[in-house]
This record gives structure tokens, C-alpha cells and sequence, in this order.
């Protein structure tokens, strides 16, 4: 990862922060993000015959197409409007608590119902490109209709617009619980592109890791920790929630639907092993960076301790003849007078640092 993009990723993560509504508000109060853009209304109707989209609504337009079609959905992008939110939940029979956790971006991932009709909350997980990042979607199921809110545009309910637009497989031809499924298996399913990239991330960084550990490297590993931190608070929750949907009988999904979501199911039982082991590699990958960095001091340390071994001998022989002996009495030091004793000692020198470095050799120290 480029040092520039790390930072960049740093600084995102540290001015993300959830914005908490007012404490002690009354139930069913909205709140408002003032930076939040205007809502647009983007509705399809369609039946098994036709089609037709609308990308930018008006509420008049909104109910001649619910009268029209068998099936509609209603996909609000944007929470910037008390309002109009506040009329399409007059409109659609949303429960005003339901609306609340709409406007309130931090709810945990779960599925409620309001008599027969089905509330869902989960988070889409967008690409890393620049850090992992997660954004609430919220959709609600109706008798004949499907109503989903976002705070921003998300590329995952492409694909399904594409599959009603083209006719392609079941959605033309099945009801508005067949529509919640999709859309909530292509937020599940955005997922994995996801996890594939952190865990390609950290293949990088292991290998990295037994070349040259780097403390850039560590912090990499904690940016992925945190950002396996945060799926896995998206996608647990989501898991609990499916599994008892899958366990209770009525309400709007019907038992045809009930076999298509024991997928999503799975799909998110894959995604926390994935998570998990993810999260399991990056400890690890921790455990190395430290084990790599102590066995590259411990390299160091013996590289010196082995140049200092045969400094010692060397020392001693050129401290040995550069004592001040007296030059009249050669007896006391004999290669004083001697005129081969510089080339001896030198060779003397030479052949001692040879020795040496052929022992360490073959005991394997270098």
C-alpha cells in the first residue's frame, strides 16, 4: 500500500464519527443530518408484462405507478428532508419508530415486524479503495411494494435494477418479498469483493513481512483489523436476524421466498468465517512482524558480535608490538631489529583473521 493512500486512510478514520440524536427525545422523532443531501425518489413498478421506472419521482407520480403496478419499490436516496420522509411514511403505513431508525444511521443490523409488514436493517459495505466503508440501507415490505432508504447511492442494488429492467430470471414474476430478498442478497453478497481484497492486502503484507518488516507494516495491519472490526458488527447481527425470520411462519414472506433466504443466510455464515479468519491472520501477522524484527536484530547482533571476535586476536597483536620496549637491548623483543617483523606481523594478522572466519564457516555462524 502507497505511504500517501495510508495516510489518507488514517485521516478518514479519524473524521468518521456517528453523529447521536438528541437524548431523551420522544419516540418517533426524526433526526435530521443537516449535511445530509435532499431525498430523490427513485420508483419502479412492474409486473410480469411491464415495466416503468422513474429516476427522480414525485410523490403524484408515486401513486399513480403503486395503483398501476402489482409491485412496486420505492428506492430513497438521500435523508435530507423531514418532511417528504415523513409523507412517504404516511403514504407506505411506515410505523413512525421504524422511520426513526431510518434517520438514525447507527442502528445495529436486525429485521422487526409491525404486524404483517417486515422492517430491515443492514449495512452495505462499500469498496475499499480507500478504506473499508459502511453505510446504513433500511428497507421496508409492504402488501405489494418494497421501500428502501440509503444516505448515498449504492452500487450493490445495481444488479438488481438490471435483472427487473431486462426481465432477467424471477424478479418480474414474483411479489414484493421476492424484491426484499434480492436486494438484501446483494448487500450480503457486496461483501466478498470486499474480503477478498483485505485478505489479498494481507497476503501482501505477510510476504513483505519475511523480506523486510516495517513499522508502515504494522499499521497496515491495524487499519484491516479495524476494518474486519466494523463488517463483522455489520454482518453478525444480520446473521441472528435471518435465522429467526427463518424460523417464524407468515408475515409477507411467503415459504417459496423463505428457500431463497436460507442462501442469504449462508452467505452471511460465510462471511463472519471469512471475517474470523481474517482476523485470525492479522494477529498473526502481528506475531510475525515481531518474531521477524527480533530475528533481524538477533542477524545484526551476530553479524557484530562476529566482526568484534575478530577485531579481539587482531588487537591483541598490534597492542603486543606497539609496546615501548627498549630498542638497545633487542633480546627483551627480538623481531624489533628483525627486518621481516612488519610483513610477519601483518601475515601473522591475516592468517589469524583467515582461521577464523574458515572456523565460523563451518560452524555455521555466517
Amino acid at each position: 500500500m502507497a505511504e500517501n493512500e495510508l495516510e489518507g486512510r488514517k485521516r478518514k478514520k479519524r473524521k468518521k464519527r456517528v453523529t447521536l440524536p438528541q437524548i431523551g427525545a420522544s419516540p418517533g422523532t426524526l433526526f435530521i443530518d443537516p449535511e445530509a443531501p435532499r431525498p430523490r425518489l427513485r420508483v419502479f413498478g412492474y409486473s410480469a408484462d411491464g415495466l416503468e421506472e422513474h429516476a427522480a419521482c414525485s410523490l403524484a407520480e408515486l401513486e399513480r405507478v403503486k395503483a398501476k403496478y402489482p409491485v412496486v419499490w420505492l428506492d430513497v436516496v438521500g435523508l435530507g428532508d423531514e418532511q417528504l420522509l415523513r409523507a412517504i411514511g404516511e403514504r407506505f403505513q411506515i410505523h413512525p419508530l421504524a422511520l426513526e431508525d431510518v434517520t438514525h444511521s447507527h442502528q445495529r443490523p436486525k429485521l422487526e415486524r409491525y404486524g404483517d409488514d417486515l422492517f430491515i436493517v443492514a449495512r452495505m459495505v462499500f469498496s475499499p479503495e480507500d478504506g473499508v466503508d459502511i453505510d446504513q440501507v433500511s428497507l421496508f415490505l409492504g402488501d405489494g411494494f418494497v421501500v428502501s432508504f440509503q444516505q448515498r447511492e449504492a452500487e450493490v442494488f445495481e444488479p438488481v435494477r438490471e435483472r427487473i429492467r431486462k426481465a432477467v430470471g424471477r424478479i418480474r414474476t414474483r411479489g414484493a418479498d421476492y424484491l426484499a430478498y434480492a436486494l438484501l442478497d446483494s448487500v450480503v453478497d457486496g461483501v466478498f469483493p470486499v474480503l477478498e481484497f483485505v485478505g489479498t492486502e494481507l497476503e501482501r503484507i505477510e510476504l513483505g513481512l519475511f523480506t523486510n518488516p516495517e513499522p508502515r507494516a504494522l499499521e497496515e495491519i491495524q487499519l484491516h483489523k479495524r476494518d474486519l472490526l466494523s463488517i463483522r458488527r455489520a454482518i453478525w447481527p444480520l446473521r441472528d436476524a435471518l435465522a429467526l425470520v427463518l424460523r417464524e411462519e407468515g408475515g409477507r414472506i411467503t415459504e417459496d421466498t423463505r428457500l431463497y433466504l436460507r442462501d442469504t443466510a449462508d452467505h452471511t455464515v460465510q462471511l463472519v468465517e471469512l471475517v474470523e479468519s481474517h482476523r485470525e491472520l492479522c494477529n498473526s501477522l502481528v506475531d510475525l512482524y515481531m518474531t521477524s524484527v527480533s530475528y533481524r536484530m538477533n542477524e545484526i547482533m551476530k553479524v557484530l558480535t562476529l566482526i568484534a571476535t575478530i577485531f579481539m586476536p587482531l588487537s591483541f597483536v598490534t597492542g603486543l608490538y606497539g609496546m615501548n620496549f627498549d630498542t638497545e637491548h633487542p633480546a627483551n623483543m627480538p623481531e624489533l631489529r628483525w627486518s621481516f617483523g612488519y610483513p610477519y606481523a601483518l601475515g601473522l594478522m591475516l592468517c589469524i583473521t583467515g582461521g577464523l572466519l574458515v572456523y565460523f564457516r563451518r560452524k555455521k555462524w555466517i
